[in-house]
């Protein structure tokens, strides 16, 4: 925790993940989902905040887990500059501060990536634990080693192995996640996949 409240505090996550606008996978997810404007969403690993002040501002309401106590404070500021409500919970994704089956919506945006490898089927099985039955996760991650070599590869064969036991899934496609002066100019290479709760 020290580790990334450390990133936080000395401003570094702007060099590698933080963007000043919501990811466009995100805003194509809410614009092609048609989700009503009362659910909960859930943005785990949320960090700075700014995907969560998105969904926020789309009517949703939204509970932001971070394992870094420094992230959430930048979280709180933003959410207050955007005049948005946020409830913003510090936890870790392998075991949430959130009760059963109570978010429509969960949203990751390079937490699963973070994850070490012998913990990944405990965060599907969590992440399964707190959405409903039919509701929704949009999954990033990194799809190839990066550099600095911190991240756990997504790929279809580490969905289907974590995954596939609580929620269906659709195509695994590659994106583009970060450009960023941590970065090559090509950004990270990932990948992209919806989920669905069984």
């Amino acid at each position: 925790m020290r580790e990334w409240d450390e990133v936080y505090t000395s401003g570094n996550f702007r060099d590698y993940w933080d963007l000043p606008y919501p990811s466009q996978e995100l805003v194509a997810f809410v614009a092609s989902m048609d989700l009503p404007s009362n659910i909960a969403a859930l943005d785990v690993g949320c960090g700075a905040g700014s995907e969560a002040i998105f969904l926020a501002q789309r009517g949703y309401r939204v509970i932001g887990v971070d394992l870094s106590a420094a992230a959430l404070n930048i979280a709180r500021e933003r959410a207050n500059k955007a005049e948005v409500q946020v409830d913003w919970r510090q936890g870790d994704a392998l075991k949430m501060p959130l009760e059963n089956r109570c978010v429509d919506m969960v949203n990751d945006r390079g937490c699963f990536h973070t994850i070490a490898e012998e913990n990944r089927g405990r965060y599907a099985e969590e992440v399964a634990r707190v959405l409903k039955p039919g509701g929704v996760m949009l999954l990033r991650g990194c799809r190839e080693k990066a550099e600095e070599g911190h991240f756990v590869l997504v790929t279809e064969q580490s969905v289907d192995q974590h995954f596939s036991r609580y929620f269906k899934r659709g195509p695994v496609l590659p994106i583009q996640m970060t450009v960023g002066k941590g970065y090559s100019e090509e950004g990270m290479k990932g990948n992209l996949v919806v989920l669905k709760r069984k």
